[in-house]
């Protein structure tokens, strides 16, 4: 019923009354009875208007139920939480939007529904027994559940519920999407596991710097304890070797970018220092201010021990332990950028120690890489510490002086290299002796870049070997281009030999008690197509370089042969045969040719081998282990004779005359030339 109808009610009611109350007032004729009707009709007025007031009082009631049903209609409908309302059986029967959209339907598509289809099947008994226990009497009832939405969406709800609020057969569910904080609260445990488990340390410290928190891993590292390391200053680590630009370097990068990360020494309680690769991070809080600083770190020690290792192995040379080739290019290369930028000079000197080949062939590689070992010492000890010193490869090093003002010191330093080589090496109980030839070139003045200087002091390297060795020589255009026609010479010597431009001219020898010839000795000549006709010493140490000498060796001794064998039988056999000196290159058949090369083609001529002389030099008898006695004793057992050649150019002849059997002495030009006028030489 409406409140209009109530009212009109009200008034038809009012008429009766007051219909049956004047029919009773006009029946009776007593005044008393009037009396007392008219006082019943005040009282009932008096209550009608209670009933009036009372009426208005449930209709405002009604009003304000009506408006709270509808509030709280509203309210359960738009609740940014979803609520359930189910049966017992888990069935819904009512839910508000939030639920709907949850559960990712429509609320008249969920109406009738079991709430346990949306529920993951593992976890459905959870749901049952939740809601068994609610209408079993108990208070309320929570769990997390994961669902599935209609949409194939997986999320999981926070639920709670409690029965008695709308109907004894109902309780209400409330549920929470949780899934963002079961997901955050997941990575949570994930990095509490992670940090627990981290092998690099972990410091944490508070605005004022002081340590509050710290990993397994810190008190593995530091050697530091969690309660040594609680409430201590940052610096308890550290080992305070870096310089305080570094130290104002960090603070400005970390306060201004909020972090940094580099490498810093660390200390152990025990003061054993290590290197550690840290990453700082600071935090702020709302206002900006600084809140946190963390530190993550680890031991880089053995890591950079290991990059050392693997950059010196690829910087340095094993053996002498100097700068190789790849570091010598980048100091080379450094070296003139800095001369070109002051305007100062710097000199490379290349330096090839002279016949290193035979000692390595004599004596073994060990005693060459002793030998070499030495020598990097030696010349490392002859220049500047400003200077570096490198070995290119095999007998070959290199000094590089910068910050030069003039070439006067390159010359003292060259000469205190050479002094140092010339001294005697002992190796195995052996002394070796042996020298050395440098080469130097200037920047800018020969070259401005490192493969133009490198070319320049090598090429003038060569020119001081070709000069004898035991000497430095400065590169210039003039040296470069008698260079380059030594090298025009090498490459045309293996066709000089092919087409035949070698020739023999014999100078004879005279007996001077008959005054007859009684020898000849062949002299090698190259008659070149360009130059004209070509000495034996402007051709043999190109042919020795080239590895050409054996060849050339081998078609002097036939041709020598085949000359006197000519020469013999145009004088008959009345006369004493003729003999023949030839000169030997190399007695030690490995550059020169051997005995039996020249046992084979004596067979083949017919020549006595007692005529053929062989001449050797004072200098090829340098010999440390022998070698030289037994090539001479191979020479006498073939029948070949020996004579010693250019006897006192060196003033040093003597002992080879007590060491060797010689079968004959060519005394040079030069030690007897003064004798008519010098007393000395007398």
């Amino acid at each position: 019923m409406s409140g209009q109808d109530e009212d009109d009610e009200a008034r038809r009611l009012r008429r009766r009354a007051e219909e049956k109350l004047r029919e009773r007032v006009s029946d009776a004729a007593d005044p008393a009875a009037e009396s007392n009707a008219l006082a019943l009709l005040h009282e009932l007025q008096v209550h009608q208007l209670e009933l009036e007031m009372q009426n208005e009082t449930l209709q405002q009631a009604r009003i304000e139920a009506e408006a709270a049903r509808d509030l709280f209609t509203q309210l359960y409908d738009h609740a940014p939480m979803a609520y359930f309302n189910l049966d017992s059986l888990g069935i819904l029967h009512r839910t508000n939007l939030a639920g709907a959209r949850l559960l990712g339907t429509t609320r008249s598509e969920l109406a009738g529904r079991h709430l346990t289809g949306f529920v993951n099947e593992e976890d459905r008994p959870r749901l049952a027994d939740l809601i068994y226990k609610v209408f079993a009497g108990q208070a309320s009832e929570h769990a997390e559940l994961p669902v599935t939405t209609l949409t194939g969406i997986s999320r999981i709800l926070r639920v709670e519920a409690c029965a008695g609020q709308v109907g004894s057969d109902l309780c209400l569910l409330a549920a929470v999407d949780i899934t963002d904080l079961a997901e955050s609260r997941q990575a949570l445990m994930v990095a509490a596991s992670v940090y627990e488990t981290l092998d690099e340390a972990v410091m944490v410290a508070n605005a004022g710097q002081r340590i509050i928190l710290v990993n397994p891993a810190f008190t593995r590292l530091t050697g530091f304890s969690a309660d040594e390391a609680l409430d201590r200053s940052i610096e308890l680590i550290r080992a305070h070797r870096e310089s305080p630009a570094f130290e104002e370097q960090l603070r400005r990068n970390l306060h201004t970018t909020g972090h940094w990360q580099g490498e810093i020494l660390h200390r152990r309680p025990s003061g054993e220092q290590y290197m550690a690769w840290v990453s700082m991070h600071l935090l702020r809080d709302d206002r900006g201010f600084p809140m946190r600083y963390i530190s993550v770190f680890r031991d880089i020690t053995e890591q950079r021990r290991a990059e050392e290792a693997i950059w010196r192995q690829a910087n340095y040379d094993p053996l002498t332990e100097l700068p190789n080739r790849l570091l010598f290019l980048d100091r080379l290369r450094h070296g003139i950028r800095q001369a070109q930028r002051r305007g100062r000079l710097l000199a490379l000197l290349f330096i090839d120690l002279d016949k290193f080949k035979e000692i390595n062939d004599r004596l073994g590689h060990d005693a060459g890489d002793a030998v070499l070992k030495e020598a990097a010492r030696r010349i490392s000890r002859c220049v500047r510490t400003s200077d570096t010193t490198a070995r290119l490869s095999g007998d070959e090093f290199t000094v590089i002086m910068g910050g030069l003002e003039s070439g006067s010191g390159v010359d003292e330093v060259g000469a205190k290299i050479l002094k140092a080589l010339d001294q005697p090496f002992e190796v195995a109980g052996t002394r070796v002796a042996l020298s050395a030839s440098i080469g130097t070139a200037f920047c800018p003045g020969d070259a401005t870049d490192p493969a133009g200087l490198i070319k320049c002091a090598d090429r003038a390297m060569y020119a001081a070997k070709e000069t004898g060795g035991q000497r430095m020589t400065h590169f210039s255009l003039q040296l470069d281009a008698t260079l380059q026609e030594r090298e025009a010479l090498i490459r045309e010597l293996p066709d000089a030999i092919e087409h035949g431009q070698f020739s023999l001219c014999f100078q004879p020898i005279v007996a001077l008690d008959t005054r007859l010839v009684v020898m000849f000795e062949a002299l090698l000549r190259w008659e070149h197509p360009r130059r004209g006709q070509l000495n034996p010493d402007q051709f043999l140490a190109l042919a020795e370089a080239a590895g050409l000498l054996g060849r050339i060796d081998e078609w002097v001794f036939k041709q020598s042969l085949s000359a006197l064998e000519q020469l013999n039988a145009r004088r008959g056999e009345q006369e004493l045969p003729l003999k023949i000196a030839i000169n030997e290159s190399s007695p030690d058949g490995v550059e020169g040719v051997s005995v039996d090369i020249w046992k084979q083609q004596l067979s083949q001529s017919g020549i006595s081998p007692d005529c053929v002389i062989i001449e050797v030099t004072e200098q090829l008898l340098q010999d440390e282990d022998g070698r030289v006695d037994a090539w001479i004793n191979e020479v006498h057992a073939s029948g070949l004779k020996i004579a010693l050649s250019q006897f006192g150019i060196k003033r040093a002849g003597i002992p080879h005359l007590q060491r060797y059997p010689f079968d004959l002495l060519k005394i040079d030009r030069s030690f007897v030339h003064n004798m008519p006028h010098d007393m000395a030489d007398r």
